[in-house]
């Protein structure tokens, strides 16, 4: 029996911004993961609503793909090329993790 699933992930960033200025200061990334009902999401979600290693696993996943999906149509339309794009985020993904970086949970 073939059965459909799915999984949701968000990723919101708070950003202070002043007008004018080209850039905006960073303050936090929340991130969460929304489980379809025709799964136990007990398995993927804790009780205070943050993802078990499983639900971890289906978060990164579906960043990953979510990269790739827009990598590939940012080339198709001629916005950036994908072997730029790619070097860009493994760029960011460097300098965010040589950022210190305060962990806490949010809400949504």
């Amino acid at each position: 029996m073939l059965m459909k699933i799915s999984f949701e992930s968000r990723c919101i960033i708070e950003l202070d911004h002043v007008s004018g200025c080209e850039t905006s200061k960073h303050l936090a990334t929340k991130v969460n993961l929304i489980v379809s009902k025709n799964l136990d999401d007990t398995h993927y979600v804790d009780e205070n609503g943050l993802p078990t290693e499983f639900g971890f696993e289906a978060l990164t996943n579906n960043f990953i793909q979510g990269l790739v999906c827009n990598i590939h149509v940012a080339h198709e339309k001629g916005f950036r090329n994908d072997a730029e794009h790619l070097r860009f985020i493994i760029s960011e993904l460097e300098r965010g993790f040589i950022e210190n970086v305060k962990m806490d949970i949010g809400t949504f």
